[in-house]
């Protein structure tokens, strides 16, 4: 089993992840927040083993071996959690969102990469899921061939495994699930490398507590012993929730994340207007996505951090380029940043309801900025919560019958909502930005 991971850390599909960060800008805040996807994919991997063996233990004196996890299985489940982050871009949620689009063209990019076929597979899938499985099912690709020398079909089955079909089924919770090995490591991991004192939970503990049981519809589901559980599951909710609010959702990470999308977004406007950014092998491909162009999977290996802060570098210091984007550009490389707009929280809140408030905003920047002032204001919406949404990834308590229930149905934590908490932040130029407040006070002149 080793031996296979290794080997699928070889290939340049998984090396990429190296060149990309876990917290993509939170270094300009946490300075040690410098690790890689590649190293949180090697962690989720080695929980993914620890939590699928904990799983065959014991439940091989409750079901039939056939609905355990074997040797296969659990080799599956490692490599599909190596594999969980692979089609992740650049700054991962400020690219997605702001360059590719909530809007892409998703036939396109599934003609580009070959995977017609699986259509059905993929649907509903996100752009760096998509990106993912068709790097996975990549055929002159080194790890499609390194998968498929070890065992025909086996790319399809690690496919297949990180879309939730699979057999045992209960296996994909492991890797999209309320507590599971991509949370499970990125929580630990991050909480030490940012150095906050948020994010401990008792990992052997949580794992020891970890078995299979029936849901409501009688389908096998991946639980936690509820006698024993609790404490420790409260623990690692706490812990995410505290991560969430200060570390990934920092106001100053994600003023730096929202100066980076709005200088993507620009580079997306230029280039759709016709402008030239040169055909460098480090730009061309960030020129072809941003013209909302499908690009190949030999393109998408050029797209990470490193290669973002060469163009980013590039465009600030290119007399030639548009002057908005390389403003934009200067700054962020000399972390010249946005300030947050200081205004009370529910003052906001009724001032963000008015259909007209972006453009009264705007308004006010537009006599500071030295370009146009829609990519000079950061609008940053937060939501936080403490349970998940979608019910397909809700965790479960069992039960001494090993009847399984919802985390969120527990009497144990019913003090926390499963409601969404939420608040929003406006960022923007630091001269502008007592004037905006004091515009959204209703006293400014």
């Amino acid at each position: 089993m080793e031996c296979v991971v290794l080997d699928v850390l070889r290939t340049p599909e998984l090396q990429r992840l190296r060149r990309v960060r876990q917290l993509g800008l939170a270094h300009f805040v946490f300075p040690g927040a410098e690790h890689s996807r590649l190293v949180h994919s090697l962690g989720s991997a080695h929980l993914a083993i620890r939590f699928a063996k904990q799983l065959s233990a014991v439940g091989e004196d409750q079901y039939i071996r056939a609905l355990l996890p074997g040797d296969t299985a659990i080799r599956d489940v490692a490599v599909a959690a190596l594999c969980h982050d692979l089609g992740h871009g650049p700054l991962s949620h400020a690219f997605e969102k702001e360059v590719v689009g909530r809007d892409f063209n998703r036939e396109a990019w599934i003609t580009t990469l070959g995977i017609s076929a699986e259509r059905e597979l993929i649907s509903g899938a996100k752009w760096h899921e998509m990106v993912g499985h068709a790097l996975l099912a990549w055929e002159d690709g080194q790890l499609h061939k390194l998968l498929e020398e070890r065992e025909r079909g086996l790319s399809l089955r690690i496919r297949h495994l990180l879309r939730g079909k699979y057999h045992p089924y209960y296996l994909g919770s492991l890797l999209r699930g309320e507590v599971d090995v991509d949370r499970a490591d990125f929580i630990r991991r991050d909480a030490h490398q940012t150095g906050v004192a948020y994010g401990r939970y008792d990992l052997d503990w949580l794992i020891s507590t970890c078995g299979i049981g029936v849901d409501s519809s009688n389908k096998l589901v991946v639980g936690f012993d509820e006698r024993k559980s609790i404490r420790v599951v409260e623990q690692f909710l706490i812990a995410r929730r505290a991560l969430y609010e200060t570390v990934y959702y920092h106001k100053t990470v994600h003023c730096i994340e929202g100066m980076v999308a709005l200088f993507l977004r620009r580079l997306r406007d230029v280039v759709r207007a016709g402008s030239d950014l040169g055909n460098d092998r480090f730009v061309a491909p960030y020129v072809a996505v941003a013209a909302g162009e499908a690009v190949s999977q030999k393109d998408l290996l050029v797209l990470d951090d490193f290669s973002l802060w060469v163009l980013i570098d590039s465009v600030a210091n290119d007399q030639r380029a548009d002057d908005t984007l390389r403003d934009l550009g200067r700054r962020i490389i000399a972390r010249d940043l946005f300030k947050q707009v200081s205004c009370d929280d529910r003052r906001l809140a009724e001032f963000l309801k008015r259909p007209t408030w972006q453009s009264e905003v705007l308004e006010v920047v537009q006599r500071f900025c030295p370009g146009p002032p829609e990519y000079y204001l950061v609008y940053d919406p937060i939501e936080i919560r403490f349970f998940a949404e979608d019910r397909s990834e809700w965790g479960h308590f069992l039960d001494s019958d090993r009847r399984a229930s919802p985390f969120r149905d527990h009497p144990s934590l019913h003090a926390y909502s499963p409601r969404p908490e939420g608040w929003a932040r406006l960022f923007t130029l630091k001269e502008a930005t007592e004037d905006v407040s004091k515009m959204i006070a209703g006293d400014w002149r």
